[in-house]
């Protein structure tokens, strides 16, 4: 009998040593694919990036001008609009220039604002269209020669609030 448990005890062990190698084996196994999924996905994310910077390179230093807080009745007459507004500019002369003329540049935006139905403040396209206007208005204040290099400074106007009521 004593030899019997050491012949069954050494199957055992036989068995127990192939599970084992089987399943390190087949972890091995799965390492590898993905090793070889993930190095494939790298190979993907330039071209993606690639194709990102392609569509609008981001300004290394942007400028902000803080234009505050406007509060203007819509058309209607019954809502009124509060809104926050910020411009982005690539060049710090421009950021001067409308400094310097800040009344001017805020003048421009409430007349902006007063146009609007709350139909248009409600439509997201329809803000962008607002931004595109804000853009072009403002941009009247720069003088025909400009002392800076990008003849269009005003990169984006950016709403930090916008509320209706």
């Amino acid at each position: 009998m004593a030899e019997e448990d050491g012949e069954g005890g050494g199957g055992g062990g036989k068995k127990k040593m192939i599970i084992i190698i089987l399943a390190v084996v087949l972890l091995l196994v799965i390492g590898v694919v993905l090793f070889l999924l993930m190095s494939g996905e790298e190979e993907e994310l330039p071209e993606k990036e690639q194709q990102v910077t392609n569509v609008a390179e981001p300004l290394a230093v942007p400028i902000f001008l803080p234009l505050e807080s406007f509060v203007v009745n819509l058309k209607d007459g019954r809502r009124f609009l509060k809104t926050s507004i910020q411009l982005m500019l690539s060049e710090p002369g421009a950021s001067a220039y409308l400094t310097v003329r800040l009344v001017e540049v805020k003048d421009l935006v409430l007349a902006e604002l007063q146009e609007l139905s709350v139909e248009d403040v409600k439509k997201s396209d329809a803000r962008e269209a607002l931004k595109q206007r804000l853009i072009s208005s403002i941009s009247q204040v720069f003088p025909s020669k400009p002392e800076w290099e990008d003849p269009e400074p005003i990169k984006k106007v950016l709403f930090e609030e916008f509320v209706i009521q």
